[in-house]
Formats: C-alpha cells, structure tokens, sequence
C-alpha cells in the first residue's frame, strides 16, 4: 500500500556518510542528513536535481553508512550538525577532543560511534547501516554502541524507508 510506504517513509530520519570514489579525491567524505537514502546519493551524484554543492567537485560518491532510527527529524538534524561540527559541538565536544584526527574516514566513522554513546543520543533506538564489507572493517575498533543499538549490514533496498 502506497499510502503505508509513504507514511513508513516520512518517519525515517536518517544521517549518512559518503566517500568520494574520484581517484582525485580519495579520502574526501560527506556527511548529511536524508529521509530517502537512494534519492540523496542520486542527487550527490548529479543523476537528479538539488544535490549539495559541497559535493559537485568530488564525484562520484558511495553511501559508507547510515544511521537511522531518530524519533524526529530535529533529533537526526541534530545529530548530523554535531557529526559535522564536533568541536563546535557542546555535546560532543569533550569527547571529540580525544581524537588526534576528526579528519578521514575511519575517525568519521569511529566519531559517530563516539557520538551515539553520548546524551542525548545514547537512549535512542537507532539503526547504524554499512553498505559494504570495504567499510565494515572501520567499525571494528569503534567503541561499542549502547545494547538497545545494531550495527547491521544491508543493501541500501532492505532500509526500512523502502519496505513495510
């Protein structure tokens, strides 16, 4: 039923992290917030309109992973602004000062595991999603998320935005 999937949809909150695949460009990322993960990588990539101008340069980019499972989209906005910001960020701020690098995808990575074991974040039942093998390996020595949270490995078609 399309009227379900749209109303499933619009409560899916999620932030992302892409990689740029240009040869140019390795190990340039993107971090963003979407509801429809497969429409906003086709955006980055210029396939369809109102893709981020930050990203225009650097293509073509790779979805690495995405969390997802906020209650409202001001708490997954949130969310991606501390991610972007982490020094800036009050609440993450302590703990990103611990990092020697913010910068790269492995401590992108490991910062947003950082991040979700810390108010306001850490009592959310959220869903961290890798796409790929090639990028589960940055998650082994990230700290371990809160127990009511997964990390999980599907294609981007098993997100619960794409099916009942």
């Amino acid at each position: 039923d399309g009227e379900i999937d749209e109303r499933n949809r619009s409560r899916f909150y999620a932030c992302y992290l892409l990689a740029s695949l240009s040869p140019r460009f390795k190990g340039h990322t993107y971090i963003g917030f979407t509801v429809n993960p497969r429409r906003r990588l086709r955006q980055h990539n210029g396939e369809i309109a109102s893709g981020a101008c930050r990203t225009k340069k650097r293509r073509p980019w790779e979805m690495v992973l995405c969390i997802y499972g906020f209650p409202t989209n001001v708490s997954a906005l949130q969310f991606e602004w501390a991610w972007q910001h982490p020094l800036e960020s009050l609440a993450v701020r302590a703990s990103a000062s611990t990092f020697k690098s913010l910068s790269g995808l492995a401590n992108k990575i490991k910062l947003a595991f950082s991040m979700l074991s810390l108010p306001p974040w850490n009592s959310l039942n959220i869903r961290v999603n890798v796409f790929s093998t090639k990028y589960q390996i940055h998650t082994c020595c990230c700290p371990s998320l809160p127990h009511q949270m997964s990390l999980q490995m599907h294609s981007m078609d098993e997100l619960p935005c794409y099916h009942g």
